[in-house]
């Protein structure tokens, strides 16, 4: 495991003790700072005020209150830290109010300790990350469209190509020969995608991008047309 280019300085806080004891260790482990670990949501302002870390990773649903409320106060008083969430929740409003609220990163829990090494590496380099089953109905009517667009400037920019792509017709690996990565990497984009925008398949995410306007995929059409099926 690894694969981050430096340390981080990283508060921690989890109702669950056992499971915050050992995610302490194995970052740890990794050559990375836990500077506090916290199971109470009231001691977790007062830990990052302290410490002005580079993360601030926590379960958002504390005994003592919502976490998700702590978003825009620990980036008023540490613009710095950058927030992630990490659950075992699968509803996906909480996804919508943590980003909205300024987190850069929501994973869930069953994803483990290598997609959460991997998220926090990308977060630290400036993406926004969303990883898990965080399924959702989009909003009909006359607020649909500026949902969608809303919901896609999570996006990065790697994720939004692979949305044009697939509103092109593109299956995954004409995607993957036309970005130049794996099969594997692609499908984690896509994933991505899926979640961000609150849809269930690869198809509803092209019909969307397409409905909506998210992407611009005619230029794509003919150059992907070998890949098919959105696979």
């Amino acid at each position: 495991m690894g694969g981050f280019s430096g340390s981080l300085d990283i508060v921690l806080g989890d109702d669950q003790v056992v499971f915050l004891d050992a995610l302490t260790m194995v970052l740890m482990q990794l050559g990375h700072h836990v500077l506090a670990a916290t199971s109470r949501r009231a001691a977790l302002l007062d830990l990052v005020r302290e410490f002005r870390p580079d993360l601030c990773v926590f379960e958002p649903r504390f005994p003592d209150g919502d976490g998700i409320d702590l978003i825009g106060a620990i980036g008023g008083m540490s613009p710095a830290t950058k927030v992630v969430l990490l659950t075992a929740e699968d509803e996906p409003e909480p996804v919508r109010r943590a980003l909205a609220a300024g987190a850069v990163g929501y994973l869930h829990k069953s994803r483990g300790v290598p997609a959460l090494l991997n998220a926090l590496q990308r977060v630290s380099s400036g993406e926004v990350v969303v990883e898990g089953s965080f399924s959702s109905a989009q909003p009909a009517g006359p607020g649909a469209s500026q949902h969608l667009r809303q919901l896609a400037t999570y996006l990065t920019p790697r994720e939004l190509e692979c949305l044009e792509l697939l509103a092109g017709g593109a299956g995954t690996p004409a995607i993957a020969r036309r970005l130049g990565v794996s099969t594997t990497t692609i499908r984690s984009h896509v994933q991505a995608v899926l979640t961000k925008l609150g849809v269930h398949s690869r198809m509803e995410a092209a019909s969307v991008a397409i409905r909506y306007g998210l992407v611009n995929a005619a230029p794509h059409l003919e150059q992907v047309k070998e890949g098919g099926g959105l696979a």
